[in-house]
């Protein structure tokens, strides 16, 4: 059994791992494509390095709240069965999938799947509604990256794109 604040630590180690590879991608493959370089409106790192400063900014915070916070609860000191970590292993097994698919099958094959996966996985059962939230979801975040972000989002074999 793992107690929470162990698998707090855990949670906060992987994001620290997202951050250092998100900054290791920026210095060298995108500064080998010469995409790296340039002010915030021609620089294709520019919105991940933003993303993983926010999310490090977040991870100081966490990790400065749980020192602080005094003596642990019973709660937090309380073993966590395996069995509990199910739906957080299944979540990152789905979203790993849909990276693993993304290039191969494209943005828009691949991503209203994973939403529908997802939400299903946390407890939505009306398949309608799942279908229908997975697809304006889907298509509503293409728009905005395509049309407003100018973001070619991947095509996949098929070059499945939309002219917005």
């Amino acid at each position: 059994m793992i107690r929470k604040t162990h698998l707090n630590w855990l949670i906060t180690a992987f994001f620290a791992a997202i951050i250092a590879v998100v900054f290791q991608q920026i210095h060298t493959s995108m500064e080998e494509q010469g995409i790296a370089s340039g002010g915030p409106y021609d620089n294709a790192a520019s919105y991940p390095r933003t993303v993983a400063i926010v999310m490090g900014i977040l991870v100081v915070c966490q990790v400065l709240l749980d020192h602080f916070k005094g003596q642990p609860d019973a709660e937090t000191e309380a073993p966590i069965r395996f069995a509990d970590l199910r739906r957080p292993a299944m979540l990152l097994v789905i979203f790993g999938l849909y990276l693993g698919v993304l290039n191969i099958i494209g943005y828009h094959l691949a991503t209203a799947p994973m939403i529908f996966a997802v939400m299903w996985l946390c407890g939505s059962r009306t398949i309608w509604k799942l279908a229908l939230a997975s697809l304006l979801i889907s298509f509503s975040l293409a728009y905005v990256f395509e049309n407003y972000l100018n973001i070619v989002l991947p095509g996949g074999v098929f070059h499945l794109n939309i002219p917005w």
